[in-house]
């Protein structure tokens, strides 16, 4: 089994891989000042829950979109496992060429799940990921990476007006109250902007093109959309068990 970590502003994932299953995931929330002994601890308690031993973890792969704790999560899953984590960067063997101006700064997060689109889904295929964060990519016909789109998140966006909890998804479009404008102006508008951003892509392209969602609030926001979405939550743990395979040898 591989222990696939992904460290995100809110919360770090955890995944066990198995070829190209992903067997299992867990979470725990991101805490920028924690030790990486602590992390330690916390990983340790998260697998034995999960009945996993850290023996039984035959390498480890990291993903990062946390500079600051990308070593610190690494070491701690070293210390656990005693294998070298792998790091996802451009420079790995992806299977993507890269059309944007820096490669490098590309967020790893953002790498795994085009990887795992480009290996599949039909191209030319744009991924949403609807986290913290929301982030487009898009990748051609001919596998590469041309970019995309970067937005705050759905709860970010609904917090930054509202200090309330709003339901979701809405069951109707037109708001009749203050909760329900808020709440659908956010969801409504959220899947709106994924469908004008794919028909534009599309249009661009001059191809048919495959959205694939991916994220905690994607099922929230796929009903409200008007052109087929395809659901994948376990895109950037694919994403991650390809780039390991690519690269452990």
């Amino acid at each position: 089994m591989i222990l696939a970590v992904d460290i995100g502003n809110s919360n770090i994932c955890i995944g066990g891989l198995d070829g190209m299953k992903v067997l299992f995931t867990a979470r725990m929330v991101t805490r920028p000042r924690c030790t990486g002994d602590e992390y330690t601890a916390e990983l340790k308690f998260l697998l034995g829950r999960l009945g996993v031993t850290p023996e039984a973890c035959e390498g480890v792969i990291v993903c990062s979109v946390v500079p600051d704790l990308t070593k610190v999560l690494a070491d701690a899953c070293t210390r656990l496992t005693g294998r070298k984590a792998m790091l996802v960067s451009p420079a790995l063997n992806t299977g993507l060429t890269f059309a944007v101006d820096a490669p490098d700064r590309v967020g790893r997060d953002r790498i795994a799940d085009a990887t795992a689109a480009a290996a599949h889904y039909p191209l030319p295929c744009m991924t949403v990921d609807l986290g913290t964060a929301t982030t487009y990519n898009v990748i051609s016909s001919k596998r590469a990476f041309l970019g995309g789109f970067i937005l705050p998140g759905v709860q970010t966006s609904l917090r930054a007006i509202s200090s309330g909890t709003a339901q979701l998804p809405p069951d109707h479009l037109i708001g009749r109250n203050t909760v329900e404008c808020l709440n659908n102006g956010v969801m409504f508008g959220t899947a709106a902007m994924l469908d004008g951003l794919a028909a534009r892509v599309e249009a661009e392209l001059g191809e048919p093109l495959t959205v694939v969602a991916t994220g905690g609030l994607a099922p929230c926001i796929m009903p409200c959309c008007t052109r087929k979405v395809i659901y994948d939550s376990d895109l950037l743990f694919k994403g991650l068990a390809i780039l390991y395979n690519k690269n452990a040898e």
